[in-house]
Parts: C-alpha cells; sequence; structure tokens
C-alpha cells in the first residue's frame, strides 16, 4: 500500500509540476502556438520601386518607363497537407481550374523546403479567385494573396537598360535566402533591375487569416503592412532614347549617348532587343530559350557586353601616342597613294579606301587615311600605343552600373608569343595603328575616348541612376555626383589638334553630313574589316564617335557613340544614325 501511494502521489505531483510548467511559465509560448493553429499568415508581397527618366518633376505628369499593376497570386504551403498524396490531389484540381500543367508546379515544388510558401500562379483573375474562396472544402490550404505585376511600359526600348525581373532559382535562393529572401519572391534578372535590386524591392507584409479546423476562412486582418521599394530617377532622356532606338530599327548593333562632364547615360540602345513583359511570367522557360538561342542574341546588351575592332576610330590613339612622346609633328605631311607596301622577306600590300595624295595629320583625321597612320604607327613603334591604349582603360570596365559588362582587349609582344609562339611583327602593328588586328573595344570603352578628349584627360565612371526617392516621391534619399575614373595624360596641345582633326571630319571629311546641323559637331568614324561571310554586301561594321558642341565647354558637352554591325562603314550607316540622334537633341534644346 506505501509503494502504491508513493506511486500515485509521484504522479500527481508531477502532473501538478507540468500544469504550473505549461499554464504559468510556458503559458505565453503555448497559446501563441494555438493562435497559429487558427491563423494562416498570407504574405503581401511588396510593390517594386518605379523607374522615370532624368526629367522628373513630382509636381508634372512624368514618363514613367517600368510601373507595377495589382493582380493575385495563387500559393500554398506544402508541408500543411496531412500527406503528399493529398497534396499533389489538391495542387491538380486547382491547376485545372487556372488551366495551367499541374506537372509543372508539382516538379517545382519537388526538392523545395516543405514549409517554404509555393506560387501556383500569379497574375491570377478575380473569377478565379472567387471561385477558390466559395469552395475551399475542395481546396483545402490553397491560398490567394494581393501582389503585383511589373510593367515594361515602352517593351523593347528599354529592354537592355532596365532588364526584367523573374522567380528566384534554386541556385539564387541558396544564396540570397540568408539576407531576406524568400523562395516566392521576384528578384532582378539584368538591367537596372538586378544591379538595384536591393532599392527596389521592399519589405513585403503578411496578412492574418482566421480559419476553422477545416481551413475556412472566418475572418482576416492585417498582420503588417507592406513597404513599396524605393523609386528611381533614371540618367536616360526618354526624347533621345526614343530617338536613338528607332534609328537603329534595321541594324544590329548599339547606340550610346553620354554627357561628358557627368559620366550621365543620356540613351544606350541595343539591337536586336526583346519585350521584358513576354518573359516575366512564371513559366517563361520556353521563351527564353528561343531567346537564348536566337543567333542574333537579343539578351546581349551590345554596348557593354561586345567587344570589336575599334578599326579607324583607333586612329585617335595612334595619333596621340605619336604626339604624346614629342615623336611626330602635325603638320609633317605622308604621301597617301592608295595603298602601302610593307618591305620584307615577302612584300605585303595594305590598302586604303582611296587615294588621299600628301596630307598632314589634322586632314589624315578627318579623311581617315590610313596609309597616313600605317606609317604613322611603324615609326612611333607598337609599345606606345599598347600603352595609350591601356591609359584610356581599354582592358579595363568602365564601372557602369549595370551586371555584365565586359573588358576591350589590348595585345601586347609577350600575350602574342605566349598565345601564338611567333614574335610580334611589323604587319601587326601596321594593323594595330589603325585599329584592326589583335586589339577590341567596346562601345562604352570608345565613349570614354571621347569623354578624356572633352574633359581635358579627366574620364568620369559612366551611371545609369539619377536619384533614388521614396515610394511616395516626396523625398530624395540618394544622388549621384559625377565619379572621377581615371585622368589620361594629354597635354592641352594634343588635345586641341585632335579635336581639329575630328572638326575637319564633318566640315570636310567622313562626317560631312553632319554639318548641317545648327550645332558644330566633332567626330571620327570607323570601318571595321571582318572575316565573316555572313552578309556579302556589308560584311564590315561601322563605327561612329563623336561631340558636340565643338566649341562649348565640357559640362555642355554631349558624346555619342555608334555601333552598327555589317552596315558596311561607318559613313553608309553609323553617322545617318548619329545623325537623328544630334538632331532631336537639338530639339530638345541640349545645345
Amino acid at each position: 500500500m506505501f509503494i502504491l501511494l508513493g506511486i500515485v502521489s509521484l504522479c500527481f505531483i508531477i502532473i501538478f509540476f507540468q500544469l504550473v510548467n505549461v499554464q504559468l511559465l510556458r503559458g505565453e509560448e503555448f497559446a501563441r502556438k494555438s493562435r497559429q493553429n487558427m491563423e494562416n499568415n498570407i504574405p503581401i508581397p511588396a510593390a517594386r520601386g518605379e523607374l522615370y527618366d532624368r526629367n522628373f518633376d513630382p509636381n508634372k505628369k512624368n514618363v514613367v518607363i517600368v510601373s507595377n499593376r495589382p493582380s493575385f497570386n495563387i500559393t500554398t504551403v506544402p508541408a500543411s497537407f496531412r500527406d503528399n498524396v493529398k497534396m499533389e490531389e489538391t495542387v491538380r484540381l486547382v491547376c485545372k481550374l487556372l488551366k495551367i500543367s499541374g506537372d509543372d508546379v508539382l516538379n517545382d515544388i519537388k526538392g523545395r523546403n516543405p514549409w517554404e510558401r509555393v506560387v501556383i500562379k500569379e497574375d491570377v483573375p478575380f473569377d478565379a479567385i472567387v471561385s477558390i474562396a466559395t469552395h475551399q472544402d475542395k481546396f483545402p490550404f490553397i491560398d490567394w494573396e494581393d501582389s503585383s505585376v511589373r510593367v515594361y511600359n515602352h517593351a523593347n526600348m528599354f529592354a537592355h537598360v532596365v532588364g526584367y525581373i523573374g522567380v528566384i532559382s534554386k541556385e539564387e535562393y541558396a544564396q540570397l535566402k540568408h539576407q531576406g529572401y524568400r523562395q516566392y519572391q521576384r528578384v532582378g534578372k539584368s538591367g537596372i533591375e538586378s544591379q538595384y535590386d536591393r532599392v527596389l524591392r521592399g519589405r513585403d507584409g503578411y496578412i492574418r487569416r482566421i480559419v476553422d479546423v477545416r481551413n475556412r476562412v472566418e475572418g482576416e486582418e492585417v498582420g503588417l503592412e507592406p513597404q513599396a521599394g524605393n523609386n528611381l530617377v533614371l540618367t536616360i532622356d526618354y526624347g533621345i532614347q526614343q530617338a536613338a532606338y528607332e534609328a537603329m530599327e534595321n541594324y544590329m548593333g548599339a547606340a550610346l549617348v553620354i554627357k561628358a562632364a557627368t559620366g550621365e547615360v543620356l540613351a544606350m540602345v541595343s539591337r536586336p532587343d526583346f519585350d521584358p513583359n513576354t518573359i516575366i511570367a512564371r513559366n517563361n522557360l520556353g521563351i527564353i530559350q528561343q531567346l537564348l538561342n536566337d543567333p542574333n542574341k537579343p539578351f546581349v546588351n551590345r554596348a557593354i557586353q561586345s567587344r570589336f575592332p575599334p578599326a579607324s576610330t583607333f586612329k585617335i590613339i595612334t595619333a596621340i601616342a605619336a604626339l604624346e612622346e614629342e615623336r611626330w609633328n602635325p603638320v609633317t605631311t605622308l604621301f597617301c597613294g592608295g595603298t602601302f607596301t610593307l618591305r620584307g622577306f615577302v612584300d605585303t600590300v595594305f590598302f586604303d579606301y582611296r587615294a588621299h595624295g600628301s596630307l598632314n595629320l589634322y586632314w589624315a583625321i578627318a579623311r581617315s587615311c590610313s596609309v597616313y597612320f600605317y606609317q604613322l604607327g611603324l615609326r612611333i613603334g607598337p609599345t606606345v600605343i599598347f600603352s595609350y591604349a591601356t591609359h584610356f582603360g581599354f582592358d579595363q570596365r568602365t564601372g557602369i552600373d549595370l551586371p555584365g559588362e565586359i573588358t576591350g582587349f589590348v595585345p601586347s609582344k609577350r600575350w602574342k608569343l605566349r598565345v601564338f609562339g611567333q614574335s610580334w611583327y611589323d604587319g601587326d602593328t601596321v594593323n594595330l595603328s589603325i585599329g584592326q588586328g589583335f586589339i577590341s573595344v567596346t562601345p562604352i570603352e570608345m565613349a570614354n575616348v571621347i569623354a578624356g578628349i572633352v574633359n581635358n584627360g579627366i574620364v568620369y565612371t559612366p551611371h545609369m541612376v539619377r536619384e533614388v526617392r521614396s515610394p511616395d516621391n516626396r523625398t530624395v534619399i540618394q544622388t549621384f555626383p559625377p565619379r572621377r575614373q581615371r585622368e589620361v595624360p594629354i597635354s592641352p596641345s594634343t588635345l586641341s589638334i585632335i579635336r581639329e582633326g575630328m572638326r575637319l571630319a564633318v566640315t570636310s571629311g567622313t562626317c560631312s553630313q553632319l554639318a548641317s546641323l545648327p550645332v558644330p559637331i566633332a567626330g571620327k568614324t570607323g570601318t571595321a574589316q571582318t572575316r565573316s561571310n555572313r552578309y556579302e554586301e556589308a560584311s564590315q561594321h561601322g563605327w561612329f564617335i563623336g561631340y558636340a558642341p565643338y566649341d562649348g565647354p565640357p559640362d555642355r558637352t554631349v558624346i555619342v557613340v555608334v555601333f552598327v554591325e555589317y552596315g558596311r562603314g561607318g559613313a553608309a550607316a553609323a553617322v545617318p544614325v548619329a545623325y537623328r540622334i544630334f538632331s532631336k537633341m537639338v530639339q530638345l534644346g541640349y545645345f
């Protein structure tokens, strides 16, 4: 009896202390858990910040480049179901209602954390929400949430500038989950959307729904208000962007317009392009694969992600190298008979597009005389040319605030020996002096060359964002002042010679089409030879680099760079594009 009473007493003592533990010591914790059993927290994705052009004014109607529209998403948490069979059955039923593939959704769920919320379908019509809400017994643990759909208001025109958003991949989520990202969220995949994703994405909220034991909604309240992302005012001018985009309509290539004294990008166009609105859906794999397989590579931003021989635009670098090393007098004349013969064990003939006769450095730049620069390059040697190509940053990124920028390439004697097992020959120097051979550049690097010439050697980092504003646009959170990237060692006398030669190219040389505009322009064309047989009638690329006004201060000067793939030549394709861009800027009052 004593043993029995002892056991019973011990049991009562344990029960007493457990009641104290459950109701007093941990009462608040268990109360919270019990509430969770009758509550369902549904996230409210925050609206991403909007993007405006540079002329934004909070008191006026503005050009909205990227905005949002309200919509609904259908989501679920797989771990909410009692087993996988019930989960698959319910998911297939809701997919049938939404007219989407149940297999695709279930494949997306597999391998994920079952407690992570999964988006079944985005941008669901309101009728579908009503059907699910009124038949919750058929759709247990299927939730709907307010959301927003990204709208790229000008479609292809800004595709490479703003980029697009998409669902977080498994690889991205593994890196971003520790930074507050959730699996159901969207992130920027390219362009401004990717570069400034943290600024644009905001903070998600949630709705607290009260449910019964059958998961039927009995009421709801806002648990946390979502906080929209900050808005961005870009440096892009819509009018100039539109003019450049339309001018490049029938071409592949890139067009850039940059303010010399600040590095602000007024326009950036790359063709061919794509419509971001068509690839932001969850089931976009087919569309993206089609774009990736396109031989014209519409995803590539040719302004910062393609490199080509600079052709005759590089003659400016050769001229600067010769003048700065005090190895050449600009008034010295050389004769051009249309060809140049390099003597050697086997003589090699290099051609020009015409015979120019005797001319000095000014006219050699203006008329883009290759024979003149063949001889000039041989006289100063390749090492000096390599040095000034490096000074201008042809082997470095410009640092523009867009992802994916690549660098150009500056060869060297050591590089050629290592890669080809050959010494550097005079023929290599002849090619290098006119921007052919091994040298390659990106269009934005050529814009920096002009910036250095305009700014007396100073080059500013190109950038795409002017300021960050609060979601209501009332407060300026951050501005982006000019940031000096490098200072190229060039004397004022050298700069004056180069500028004068580029001005002659417009008044009496290869850019003469631009002379009719009511603003003085300086420029240089280039025709890059290729080994491609892609277009028999147009196997060469066309370049134009220039600025206006020629006689204006740097803070009023605008740089224009145009590159046209397979455009026959700079004067034939690139200059007409530049003409339309400059004309638009005249119309907008930039000069």
